[in-house]
Parts: structure tokens; sequence; C-alpha cells
């Protein structure tokens, strides 16, 4: 028995790929990525990540202690990932620059094409919206006060667009800065919490995600609310519980875009959640009426 899993060793160890990245379990040992065959001809003309030598690479890292212990690390290996990756970046040159693009959380990833430039306007309402995009966008980098911004209306009229092409501004005009920033879908954060569960890894996963939300410099909470008519009580109460720690400690330079108007805001999230949302929000709590269905472009 011994004889054979010394094999499998060698047989891993010849395929391995170092990361870079430690295992937060073990964390002397670094998390590898395994080489395998390429497995049809798309894999080979796609994004698939391959090695010189024309192997594929395994999407998920792993930690070979963890393995042997019998941890399986598809999830555990990914936030290991993402937190030695936070602690890496905000402490290196241009390592925050990096932040947004490591650890935003969004759901469609064409929500990265988002800029000021690709959105479309068609009528006069949509170019007021721009024109005050651009504006907070620019006191946001000019950093003259921290204020937040709230992005309220119907869904697909663009607010989700607006607000990340406002932090792709910001990201891109204070890489030299050391400023950091972040965009959190309030969906995603509820599908990270909810496999975190499975991994008793839930203290963790707070800490980690509530940790990033309140010390990044510039931070979008995206459709704050969705998560409030989830059906699971536990979900819904663990999001108020990080929403209201994050924004008890931010003072500013947070952008909130939501469906629901300001009754239903009071109805969704209890009093003092929506204290500071509306905290420092004064003359920009843009309102989205009148813009046309952008999905139906």
């Amino acid at each position: 028995m011994q004889s054979m899993a010394k094999g499998v060793q060698e047989y891993l160890s010849r395929r391995e790929v170092s990361t870079g990245i430690y295992c937060t379990i073990h964390p002397n040992i670094e998390l590898v990525k395994y080489k395998r065959p390429v497995s049809n001809e798309q894999d080979l003309l796609g994004d698939t990540e391959l090695t010189p030598d024309g192997f594929q690479l395994t999407t998920d890292s792993f930690c070979s202690q963890c393995a042997l212990d019998g941890i399986y690390q598809e999830q555990l290996g990914s936030r290991a990932e993402k937190t030695a990756n936070y602690n890496y970046l905000k402490n290196s040159k241009h390592g925050k620059y990096k932040i947004f693009k490591s650890q935003s959380l969004i759901g469609k990833k064409s929500l990265w094409k988002a800029t000021f430039d690709s959105f479309k306007v068609t009528i006069q309402e949509e170019q007021e919206i721009l024109n005050q995009s651009r504006r907070i966008a620019r006191e946001f980098v000019d950093n003259q006060k921290a204020f937040n911004v709230v992005f309220t209306g119907k869904a697909g009229r663009g607010k989700s667009h607006l607000a990340m092409a406002i932090l792709q501004d910001i990201n891109e005009k204070l890489k030299d800065n050391k400023k950091s920033c972040l965009f959190i879908n309030t969906s995603e954060l509820v599908r990270e919490i909810k496999i975190s569960w499975n991994y008793d890894d839930k203290k963790h996963e707070e800490e980690r995600l509530t940790d990033l939300m309140r010390t990044v410099d510039y931070l979008v909470i995206d459709d704050l609310g969705t998560e409030a008519s989830f059906q699971d009580k536990q979900a819904g109460d663990w999001i108020q519980a990080i929403i209201y720690n994050v924004f008890n400690v931010r003072e500013g330079n947070t952008i909130i875009t939501t469906n629901l108007q300001g009754s239903e805001l009071k109805r969704a999230y209890n009093s003092k959640i929506i204290s500071r949302i509306l905290e420092n929000s004064k003359g920009n709590i843009i309102k989205f009426d009148g813009i046309t269905d952008k999905r139906m472009n």
C-alpha cells in the first residue's frame, strides 16, 4: 500500500505546476494545479490555460496534504487562493489595482466590458444619468470628500453598468495611487456564503468578505435587496449582518445599486442599515426614471 501511495505521489509530482499561493489550512504547503492531456479540439482552440509542453491545466488549485487528509479543495482551495491573493496584493506595488479584477464578485462576466463609452444613449434622460455618473467618478478621483451614491430604478436600466463604469474609471486613473476598488453583487455574495456552509468554512468566509468590503477604498454593492426575497432566512440574516458591519465602518466612497424604492428598502432592512446607506449620500441618490430597458436593445 505504501509503495502504491509513493508511486501515485511521484506520478502527480511530475504533473504539478506551482501557483505561488499557499494553503490556509497548511500554510507551509503551496497550492498546485495539475497538468492533464488536452481533452478535445475546443480546449485547444478556446480559452483553456495550456502549459508550454501542451498540457491543459486544472481549473482548481490543490493542497497535497489536504488531498492526503481526504479534504476536497475545489471550494476551499479557491477561497484560500482569494485570501492569499488579497493579502499579497494589498501590500504589493500596483497590487491594489489588481484587487478589482481578482476579488470582485460579479454575476455576468460581460459586465467587465461596461464603460462610460459603451453605455448606449438614446434619450435625454440617459445622457443626464451618464453625465452624473462621470461627475461622480471625477469627484471620487479628486477625493475632495467621502460620500455615498445610491442608484435606484427598475431592473435593466443600466445601474450596474454605470456603477461598474465608475469603478473601471477610478481603478485606471488611480492605478499609481495605491487605491483599491471592489464590485460585489449581492446574489453572488449569498452564493459564496452558502457554499461555505457546506465546507464548515462559514466563519472564515464571513470574515474574509467583510474585511474586503470594509477596507477597500471604493466599493460597489450591486443589486441590494435581491437577496431579501430569497426563501432562505438564514442567508438573508447573514447578509444583513454583513451589510451592517460594512457600513458601520465605511464613511463613504460606496455605491449602492438597487431595484427597490425607499419604502421597499425600509421593509427589507432594519433602520440602522438604511441610516448608514443614506448617510453622506445627499445629492447623490440617482433615480433611473424614464430610462429604457437596456436588456431589450
